[in-house]
């Protein structure tokens, strides 16, 4: 598995204030959690260059060096979450989490799609990616960055699911193994999936059905309602 190193500094205090001041000085502010730790962390912009080299991944290990006022100690973690701005995008908060190299974890890692399916591409289908992270458990320098699944292979009406997957001897598949991962469609059959999942009507003819003529003198035809006669008016001027 990749590594990479990152630099951070410890964070006095917690709050709002200190947080949205933090952010204008150009930090990043984070928190680093486990059993035993749970720290405030503030990281440079240059720590921000490395992790986006890795796409922010959370299934590379990254070896954080944490500078304090006195001293400084370094440790192995994985980002747990990224939380960005809703408006201007940009990154508000980060998590990361402690792991121990000697102790088996879980974690979600990217499913990569390789080859051409040129069965789909001659029958101008389409192939549809239904999974695309795979949980899996193993101890963190085991764990691979990502699943490649080959798919030239594949056939329209066929689906490839997890328990066709790949990975290392030592890595245990958490996914469930009868979830299907990728799938090949018809244009015809995409359509109507893609219809059924925003929820418009198939396209079916009307069927009209034939008004029954009722014959003369059933007891089932209509008869007109007779007019009742109008009572006379209180007050009416007597003759």
């Amino acid at each position: 598995m990749e590594r990479v190193k990152i630099k951070v500094s410890l964070r006095e205090g917690r709050g709002k204030e200190i947080v949205k001041k933090l952010r204008k000085q150009g930090f990043i502010p984070a928190v680093v959690y486990s059993n035993d730790v749970n720290t405030v962390l503030s990281i440079p912009v240059e720590g921000l260059k490395v992790l986006r080299s890795i796409h922010f991944s959370e299934s590379t290990i990254i070896d954080m060096d944490i500078t304090g006022e006195k001293d400084s100690l370094s440790m192995p973690v994985f980002i747990k979450d990224v939380q960005f701005n809703p408006l201007t995008e940009a990154i508000d908060h980060i998590d990361f989490l402690k792991v121990s190299l000697t102790e088996k974890i879980r974690v979600n890692i990217p499913i990569i799609l390789k080859g051409e399916a040129k069965a789909v591409k001659e029958a101008e289908g389409v192939v549809e990616q239904i999974l695309r992270e795979l949980e899996v458990e193993g101890f963190p320098l085991d764990i691979p960055e990502h699943v490649d699944l080959d798919i030239s292979g594949l056939e329209i009406g066929r689906s490839i699911h997890v328990e066709q997957l790949k990975v290392p001897e030592n890595i245990k598949i958490i996914s469930e193994l009868e979830e299907a991962v990728v799938t090949a469609l018809a244009k015809q059959e995409e359509v109507e999936v893609e219809a059924a999942a925003e929820g418009i009507p198939s396209q079916e003819p009307e069927v009209i059905k034939e008004k029954k003529e009722v014959p003369e003198g059933s007891a089932k035809e209509a008869k007109p309602k007779e007019a009742k006669p109008k009572e006379a008016k209180e007050g009416k001027e007597k003759k």
